[in-house]
């Protein structure tokens, strides 16, 4: 059986505003609502998970001050979409940190960070795709 599924946790001060980013601005869909406030999105073969800063800092025994940003990419399947998803980040209010480009080779990507300071690379990487 082929495996190929991540969990990503995202620690949110505020998951409202970050879940509106990601569904109204980029258009994701979420994939389950949690209980505690907490939401999924399944990206890829990936499954991305806002959950309060606070309650993930106390499970990794963290300050919650702590609340590392984190760096994530995400992959898609054509140069086009690495546009249109930069443009979608853009329009909801991401910061733009460097724009869709051609970079190693074959490889082309942008780079944003979404409203809570987390940086993602959007990627089309022909090379990689199986």
């Amino acid at each position: 059986m082929k495996q190929r599924v991540s969990m990503i946790m995202i620690g949110a001060a505020n998951i409202a505003t970050l879940s509106r980013f990601y569904e109204d601005g980029l258009g994701w869909t979420p994939w389950r609502k949690g209980g505690s406030g907490s939401t999924m999105y399944k990206v890829g073969d990936s499954v991305l998970v806002f959950i309060d800063r606070s309650y993930l800092a106390a499970e990794r025994g963290e300050p919650m001050a702590a609340g590392s940003k984190q760096s994530l990419a995400v992959f898609v399947e054509s140069r086009g979409e690495v546009d249109v998803a930069m443009a979608k980040a853009l329009h909801a209010g991401a910061t733009l940190t460097s724009a869709a480009r051609p970079r190693d080779g074959d490889m082309y990507s942008g780079y944003f960070n979404d409203p809570e300071g987390n940086s993602w690379e959007v990627v089309f990487a022909p090379r990689w795709v199986e």
